[in-house]
């Protein structure tokens, strides 16, 4: 009977153990929200605020993308565990036989860091996109709608060169021959841009309320030339409003684009976007997984072990000295 209690006492100590574990390590799990915009070759492949659940002091690009690809079994990003990402669902990097494939910002600019290495913080927006950036040449698209009472939009971009000694300059350049969407109340009406990245909206399609709004390029051979626009960006026409703001639809992006007012009948505009203007780098290798709390489950099982083997020692020395 002596044994018995001690074997009792022995794994209810353990049980005690495991829950302490079990609650110290759910004690230590945090959530961050952050903005996940993905956009392939010829769409947009996903796009949605998630709380992505971690460990420890910092969460990375790397951890985001991989909870996302964990929970949607509709996007499968290959070679995100080992940090170098070669494909996102069947859009694969060198489709094209150059240098084209995938890239990143946060928050509209291209970090210096890797996907490993970039420590995200509450709200950030992470945008993963495909394109040829050091070859055949992108933008990334910024919409002026200050003349928006003439019907006018204007987009361009802040583009970055190099010269021989591989130092940077920016400039900003009209998007040009670019396909421009403006949405209407029966769907949408598609211009070209001019030599300016401007476009003429009729009157009859300025109406009041919000428009979507979305911009498109492709190289001959189908490589994109522009970064999308988010899908949810829009414009606000407004009849009351006397000037136009711009303000970004991604979490933790904002522009504040204060315009001119015009003296006009016409409706004026206020504009909710995510366009994001950047730079562009490279995934690079590393070694890690998105963290769970998968870590206290090896904790209890560890804590069940000790238990048990204190067990056996007990029933091995009570059988010697029954001997």
């Amino acid at each position: 009977m002596k044994f018995k209690r001690i074997l009792c006492s022995a794994l209810a100590a353990a049980l005690a153990v495991s829950s302490y574990s079990i609650s110290a390590f759910a004690d230590d799990e945090k959530q961050m929200s952050v903005t996940v915009r993905i956009e392939g070759i010829s769409k947009n492949l996903y796009y949605d605020t998630v709380e992505v659940p971690y460990t420890g002091d910092n969460l990375t690009v790397q951890n985001a993308l991989m909870y996302v690809d964990e929970k949607n079994d509709d996007i499968t990003i290959s070679g995100i565990e080992s940090g170098w990402i070669t494909a996102v669902n069947d859009d694969m990097q060198a489709t094209f036989g150059g240098w084209d494939g995938w890239l990143y910002t946060v928050n509209g600019v291209s970090p210096t860091d890797t996907v490993n290495n970039y420590n995200l913080s509450e709200g950030d927006s992470v945008v993963l996109y495909y394109g040829d950036p050091y070859g055949v040449g992108m933008q990334y698209p910024e919409v002026d709608a200050s003349k928006i009472s003439e019907g006018i939009l204007t987009f361009t971009s802040q583009d970055t060169t190099y010269d021989a000694d591989y130092n940077p300059s920016i400039s900003t350049n009209p998007v040009t021959d670019a396909t421009v969407e403006w949405g209407t109340d029966n769907g949408t009406v598609s211009y070209t841009t001019d030599e300016n990245g401007s476009i003429n909206i009729e009157d009859k399609y300025l109406t009041e309320g919000k428009h979507s709004l979305s911009i498109s390029k492709l190289s001959e051979n189908g490589i994109p030339l522009v970064l999308r626009l988010a899908p949810d960006y829009e414009i606000n026409v407004s009849a009351k409003s006397d000037e136009s703001s711009a303000e970004s639809s991604e979490v933790s992006q904002e522009s504040s684009t204060e315009s001119s007012t015009t003296e006009s009948s016409q409706p004026e505009v206020s504009t909710e976007s995510s366009a994001e203007p950047t730079s562009t780098v490279s995934t690079t290798s590393q070694n890690g997984k998105a963290p769970s709390t998968g870590d206290s489950s090896a904790m209890t099982i560890v804590a069940l072990t000790t238990a048990m083997a204190f067990a056996v020692i007990l029933m091995t020395r009570k059988r010697n000295n029954e001997k």
